[in-house]
């Protein structure tokens, strides 16, 4: 068995570590393909779950009490869809998470 030299050592790390960072960077640069499939899977994400936010706006907007505004200050009011369509876009990012 040779002994390496630290030197040896520390240029053999050093060339493992930007290996690895290369590989880290080429993976987190999304391709335009990677780009529009996800775009795909939003859209049809959004679809799915619109509906049910557009019942959950609707409730709120019929029950009293159900609001998520703070007592005592005045909110600008968004369409029932528009408020519908803002909780859909609020929660779809979980499901990309992980």
């Amino acid at each position: 068995m040779s002994a390496s030299s630290p030197l040896t050592l520390v240029s053999n790390r050093h060339s493992r570590m930007r290996s690895t960072e290369s590989t880290v960077m080429q993976r987190s640069m999304s391709s335009p393909s990677r780009q529009h499939a996800e775009a795909l899977q939003f859209r049809l994400i959004f679809a799915a779950t619109y509906p049910f936010f557009l019942v959950a706006a609707l409730v709120q907007r019929l029950l009293p009490g159900t609001s998520l505004a703070r007592p005592g200050l005045p909110v600008a009011r968004r369409s029932v869809f528009g408020e519908a369509k803002a909780m859909a876009v609020s929660a779809i990012p979980f499901a990309f998470m992980g």
